[in-house]
């Protein structure tokens, strides 16, 4: 019980950071932004992955992502909960939802909606960007003077939100890697460093890919309102923390398929277990999709 104890000490931490790379692989946001369409309930998602986050050897949390791509419009969703033995004590729940549109190799997210539930308490945030890329943020419950306060306006424009960068555009036969991603998620400001190491193939957990990814190494840079605290430190400083890319629409759209890193009590893995494409007849690695 000693090392679930020290995984529930630091749960926050080193989910939100494994989350945080997954969530935030994209490509600058500016320029004039127009709404994304709603789903129709009912829609079949373009694309569709199931994910697992292992800590330590332990599963810590399950989740889901649908992009639905309608022209240059898109619409992202994301939800998230504590799984495995963490689950049965720990019961928290995050859905993320995001809009905006691709324009050539940039994301311009337009709207991100956040609610997490834990300990039945249910919090709730709003962002909404303007034509100048300047998000607007509005809190449930509000923020402290200190927290609203943490990042400035001129910090947060041209940002993209958590969820937005779970696609990442390139242009014709570009590399998604070697760029830099500046982050806004309501509170914290920082930017993403991606440096390609090498195109490889990878086989995630339960097959849920197998094929071509691109892999590349990460590093965090934090910024205002982000915590400087050790999993920070580690990795800014270390060269151990990767994420694959593999292409979900030929060549020039690509989503994350596996995350890993080291953190202060031990390996983290997010590994896509299931990835469905909708649009077409062919998955990535070859799939068919009925």
């Amino acid at each position: 019980m000693a090392v679930t104890g020290s995984i529930f000490g630091r749960r926050n931490a080193v989910l939100g950071l494994a989350l945080l790379l997954a969530a935030s692989m994209s490509n600058v946001a500016s320029g004039a932004v127009t709404p994304a369409p709603a789903t129709p309930t009912g829609t079949i998602p373009d694309i569709h992955a199931d994910y697992t986050v292992y800590i330590g050897g332990f599963m810590f949390a399950e989740g889901s992502m649908s992009a639905t791509l309608n022209g240059e419009a898109y619409r992202l969703q994301n939800q998230l909960g504590s799984a495995g033995l963490p689950g049965k004590v720990w019961d928290a729940r995050w859905t993320m939802t995001s809009e905006g549109r691709i324009a050539e190799d940039k994301l311009r997210p337009s709207r991100f909606a956040f609610a997490a539930t834990e300990k039945n308490e249910t919090k709730k945030r709003l962002i909404v960007y303007d034509a100048g890329g300047t998000p607007k943020l509005t809190f449930d419950p509000p923020l402290s003077p200190e927290e609203r306060n943490a990042t400035q306006p001129y910090e947060r424009r041209n940002t993209l939100d958590p969820v937005s960068a779970f696609l990442v555009p390139v242009i014709a036969d570009g590399n998604p890697c070697d760029r830099k991603i500046p982050v806004f998620d309501g509170k914290r400001r920082y930017d993403l460093h991606l440096i390609f190491d090498r195109n490889d193939t990878v086989a995630t957990r339960n097959n849920g890919y197998s094929g071509e990814a691109v892999r590349c190494k990460v590093r965090i840079a934090p910024g205002a309102g982000m915590e400087r605290g050790k999993l920070t430190t580690m990795m800014q400083r270390r060269d151990d923390t990767w994420i694959w890319l593999a292409p979900v629409d030929g060549k020039n759209l690509y989503i994350p398929v596996r995350v890993q890193m080291k953190t202060p009590i031990g390996g983290a893995v997010l590994d896509v277990v299931k990835l469905e494409r909708h649009a077409a007849n062919e998955q990535p690695g070859g799939k068919t999709v009925e």
